[in-house]
């Protein structure tokens, strides 16, 4: 059958996450599955680029699923058909023919994750961003980030490292920007580790707060030992902002 990949947006402040559960409906997949069955009258389960979890939002999203049905019309048909029984706060932008062998998450070349900080009380703010009105060193923060790219093993920051064959990432980008009242990390990689970036955050505010020396930072990285990293930021300050594909596998 034709591969197709599906772009998407979604906040995810009233999901459980990307992927589907048995104890609950409330997943982006699950909603994905039930509404492209129903349309293509087909069983359809669309596979992600990754798993979001809990709270977590995400600007861009693709995912792929196969169909012979899609054909039968345009794809503004189906984006309009589809975008009127998905949920207000879950859109899809493109329908993406691809070859068969390409894979939402395993053709993925690169990630984009943000995580957004505000430091002055905003209540249009609080569902995508964490309020943190402490002071922090700067200067010490972006010492330690200018460390994460000399590393590549990175199993210090997860709790799940027994799933992986191997807890390597390559980071090409670690950026830490204060704009306003705001601060905005970013954070481009090969791939990423379950709950990573959120685990990075809460290390770096850590010792932007002077609870973990330098030091102590290159001592965690080298640990491999999640109990030593500082603890995980709330997850409704994290955004996936883009995946990057090789443009060979698109027809």
């Amino acid at each position: 059958m034709p591969r197709y990949f599906l772009e998407l947006s979604y906040c995810g402040t009233h999901y459980n996450g990307w992927q589907i559960q048995s104890n609950t409906d409330k997943t982006i997949q699950k909603i994905l599955s039930d509404i492209l069955s129903v349309t293509l009258r087909h069983p359809v389960m669309p596979v992600g680029c990754g798993r979001t979890d809990t709270g977590v939002h995400a600007r861009q999203f693709f995912a792929h699923f196969e169909s012979n049905n899609l054909s039968s019309h345009p794809f503004d048909f189906w984006l309009h058909k589809w975008n009127s029984m998905l949920p207000k706060d879950i859109v899809i932008h493109n329908i993406l023919p691809v070859k068969d062998t390409a894979h939402a998450r395993y053709s993925a070349q690169s990630r984009t994750y943000q995580y957004y900080i505000h430091q002055k009380k905003d209540p249009f703010l609080f569902q995508y961003s964490w309020y943190l009105p402490h002071v922090l060193d700067h200067k010490k923060i972006l010492i330690a980030i200018s460390k994460l790219p000399l590393h590549t093993d990175f199993a210090c920051f997860t709790k799940h490292a027994h799933e992986y064959e191997n807890t390597n990432c390559i980071i090409h980008l670690a950026k830490w920007e204060m704009i306003g009242h705001q601060i905005i990390f970013t954070i481009s990689a090969n791939r990423f580790l379950r709950n990573m970036i959120r685990a990075i955050v809460g290390t770096l505010i850590q010792i932007g707060t002077n609870k973990i020396s330098l030091p102590d930072f290159e001592n965690i990285l080298k640990s491999k030992d999640r109990k030593k990293a500082g603890f995980s930021a709330p997850p409704q300050g994290l955004h996936l902002t883009e995946i990057v594909y090789p443009s060979h596998i698109f027809l």
